[in-house]
């Protein structure tokens, strides 16, 4: 009785297999009921415990193997095994069967948890080929200490995709930190406190059950409301789960862009048809931001051959509903001549650095000015108008005329003199 006692008093060790074999030597007979059996392997069997003793039955079949087989339990993890001592054994065919019974020693200090395994099988065929086998398992101990650990869900490299008025997808990484308990029953809920950001289905999406270290990737749908912010939005992301027969609960916040459609249109480019070599023109395109966040380093690039391959204009930031122009000045060469096509770009990003562009088709025609008329001056004319004699004769006439002065000059100057004298 106090045997008996004892035995309820060590809570179950549970053995999850997974019947799936790497090779098809062997096979486990889930119907089959060994000694020591109390249900067989499809009735949900269970390993009994007596003593510090676990023992494990497989009743293994193969229409290959001849002779004995080895079999082991591998721990994925040996450092925090809960058994000691040998865990291989060989075994002969009976009756059909290779009725293995591995007998392992539990330690005095065992924690409990679940333990990732492996049951490996091995041997040989008649011809003395090698023939292998294995079970992954998950062995549940519930009778050791309590780990000392407080571990939770890690979440990591979480990205979303969250874009005004459309549905998204978040993922992350989930990681099971823990080195001895698995985590079950794992429902993650996520809450935007604007409102902004929604499920897009359930707002407690379960997601797969996580051995001890095991990590899997996980999407998250979401909807982003026509009217939300383009911000950055904290988003509280929620785990719940049951360890250890314990329920675990951790809250965690991320911060993560709410972007928009990027959307600049622009009106029609204006520009001269046609330009004289050497004069200066001008480009111009209104720009206008319908977006409902703002844009910024608005770049536009004229290109025309043979004139200018990137001249550019930085236009600067664009707000929401607001409108600017973008004005390139340039001036074509005096080799350039004819038609020239080319193009106006236009690049831009949004508050996240995601970036687009545009270009829009232009061209214009190189002239070559007209010869500059010939510049005849006032005395060029009346040389060409006036006879050969005349300005020799007017010449002439000016001497006389400049020596008859003088010569006035002379008598009035000798008559005051006289005049003077008289009254003197």
């Amino acid at each position: 009785m106090k045997k008996f006692i004892m035995l309820l008093s060590l809570i179950a060790l549970f053995l999850t297999p997974i019947f799936a074999l790497a090779e098809q030597d062997f096979t486990l007979d889930e119907t089959s009921l060994l000694n020591g059996m109390s249900r067989s392997w499809a009735q949900g069997y269970e390993p009994v415990s007596s003593n510090g003793v676990m023992t494990l039955h497989f009743p293994l079949a193969s229409g290959k193997c001849d002779g004995r087989v080895t079999v082991t339990l591998r721990m994925k993890d040996e450092t925090v095994s809960p058994f000691k001592g040998s865990m291989t054994a060989q075994y002969q065919r009976s009756d059909g069967l290779y009725r293995a019974a591995l007998r392992l020693e539990l330690r005095s200090d065992r924690v409990s948890g679940d333990y990732a395994a492996e049951l490996v099988v091995t041997g040989q065929d008649a011809e003395g080929k090698a023939l292998s086998g294995s079970f992954p398992l998950v062995i549940r101990i519930r009778d050791g200490l309590m780990p000392e650990e407080n571990a939770h869900p890690q979440l990591e490299d979480l990205t979303a995709s969250l874009i005004v008025g459309a549905d998204g997808t978040l993922t992350a990484k989930l990681t099971n930190p823990s080195r001895y308990a698995a985590m079950t029953g794992l429902l993650l809920s996520i809450n935007d406190p604007t409102g902004d950001v929604l499920p897009a289905s359930t707002d407690k999406l379960p997601l797969p059950d996580l051995l001890p270290g095991e990590s899997t990737d996980i999407e998250v749908p979401l909807t982003v409301t026509p009217s939300a912010s383009v911000s950055l939005h904290q988003l509280q992301l929620t785990l719940v789960w049951t360890s250890l027969s314990q329920p675990g609960l951790w809250t965690e916040a991320f911060t993560l862009p709410v972007t928009q459609t990027i959307r600049l249109e622009q009106g029609g480019v204006t520009m001269p048809s046609s330009i004289l070599q050497g004069n200066q023109a001008t480009v111009s395109l209104p720009l206008m931001n319908m977006g409902r966040g703002d844009l910024r380093n608005v770049l536009a690039t004229l290109v025309l051959p043979g004139i200018t391959e990137g001249q550019s204009v930085l236009v600067g930031a664009i707000a929401a509903g607001e409108s600017r122009d973008a004005k390139i000045i340039f001036t074509p060469g005096k080799t350039v001549l004819g038609e020239v096509s080319g193009e106006v770009r236009v690049t831009y990003e949004d508050l996240w650095g995601n970036a687009e562009s545009f270009s829009l088709p232009v061209s214009l025609t190189v002239e070559e000015p007209a010869p500059a008329p010939a510049v005849v001056t006032l005395t060029q004319e009346i040389e060409k108008r006036l006879p050969d004699w005349l300005l020799p004769a007017l010449g002439g006439a000016c001497g006389l005329l400049l020596l008859a002065l003088i010569l006035q000059g002379s008598l009035l100057r000798r008559k005051i003199r006289r005049l003077e004298e008289d009254k003197l």
